[in-house]
């Protein structure tokens, strides 16, 4: 199987960047607005004085470069999601047995991909996967644990290595990297808002409260509606891209039987693992690892009755919602799906 640029990644790449630099578009709109009125209601209220021009352009200013700062810091601080979801200190290049292997593997890899040698670090985890990091193809990283190097054999470990290369190949690393920047300022909003507004309900005082709870719920609304909408954007693309990727690991290894064998050890290692262990697994980073880990599984819904059998209706409606969103909320497409490609790529062979 000879690799070939595809074309279908690159539109969907384009298309949900352009989407979601409008929707964060609309985000700052809102939210700037929404401040610049707290701050009118605020100067107004205690002031009872109007708002002069020179200071609506002050605080214009001052959100701007608030707003472009952060996003300069997040993106070249050097600091990609996927190495600020590891812990720092076991992210370490270990010299382990299979070190040799993993630098040998990688720099043959990379040859036949016509891409630089990106370095390569160990995470000290027993939860088995595999990352990549980096906005540039000089400068990506993989990021592997040592779950994964003892639990795959070679031929499965370079099945991987050459998964991890394809995305650096497709460039969706970097995309990636860059699309879930505002998707964190949103959460982060999000969850800011939502602590301030239960602070200010433990609260005995009322007063002069009316207005700034009026605007930490609009903050609330408007930062959860983005984050809802732009997630969905971001996981259609990880779940295409994560397709793209087993296909151009082939074209590299020209097995599709060792990366199908590589995925279903991986999943079967997550299930088996306890559930501390999964859920020291950063969630903010699944969206980059080669097989995501699931800490929350759908819980099944609650059974009454005196046989056990009849389901709550309330609960029966929240339980098949929950059911129909989660292939729309997942990062990754199912393990049985990747398989299936994998098989059919494997008959054309």
């Amino acid at each position: 199987m000879n690799w070939s640029r595809d074309w279908e990644l690159g539109v969907r790449m384009a298309v949900t960047l352009g989407l979601l630099a409008i929707v964060t578009c609309v985000l700052v709109v809102a939210l700037f607005g929404t401040v610049l009125l707290a701050v009118t209601w605020i100067i107004v209220v205690f002031e009872m004085n109007p708002v002069p021009p020179s200071v609506s352009r002050e605080i214009a200013g001052v959100m701007t470069c608030i707003i472009i700062g952060v996003i300069i810091y997040v993106e070249f601080s050097g600091q990609t999601p996927v190495l600020r979801g590891l812990d720092t200190q076991s992210v370490d290049r270990m010299e382990t047995e299979h070190s040799e292997l993993l630098d040998r593997t990688v720099e043959r890899l990379a040859q036949q991909a016509d891409l630089p040698v990106p370095s390569v670090v160990v995470a000290d985890t027993p939860v088995p996967n595999s990352y990549t990091s980096g906005l540039l193809s000089q400068q990506a990283t993989i990021v592997v644990t040592t779950g994964l190097l003892e639990k795959l054999d070679p031929e499965e470990l370079r099945a991987v290595l050459a998964h991890e290369l394809a995305h650096v190949k497709h460039r969706d690393a970097a995309v990636m990297t860059v699309a879930s920047v505002p998707l964190q300022i949103a959460q982060s909003i999000h969850e800011w808002t939502d602590d301030q507004r239960n602070t200010k309900r433990k609260s005995t005082s009322s007063e002069n409260n009316n207005g700034s709870t009026f605007m930490l719920n609009v903050c609330y609304m408007i930062s959860g509606a983005f984050w809802l909408v732009g997630r969905l954007l971001f996981h259609l693309l990880s779940r295409y891209r994560e397709l793209a990727a087993d296909r151009g690991a082939i074209a590299l290894t020209g097995s599709p039987a060792a990366l199908a064998s590589a995925l279903e050890t991986i999943s079967a290692q997550h299930q088996s693992l306890p559930r501390e262990d999964l859920r020291s697994a950063d969630g903010s980073i699944q969206a980059f690892a080669v097989v995501p880990v699931e800490t929350e599984p759908l819980e099944e819904p609650i059974r009454l009755g005196p046989n056990g059998d009849q389901i709550p209706t309330h609960n029966q409606y929240e339980y098949l919602i929950q059911k129909k969103m989660a292939p729309f909320l997942a990062t990754h497409p199912s393990v049985e799906r990747r398989r299936e490609q994998l098989q059919d790529i494997e008959t054309e062979l």
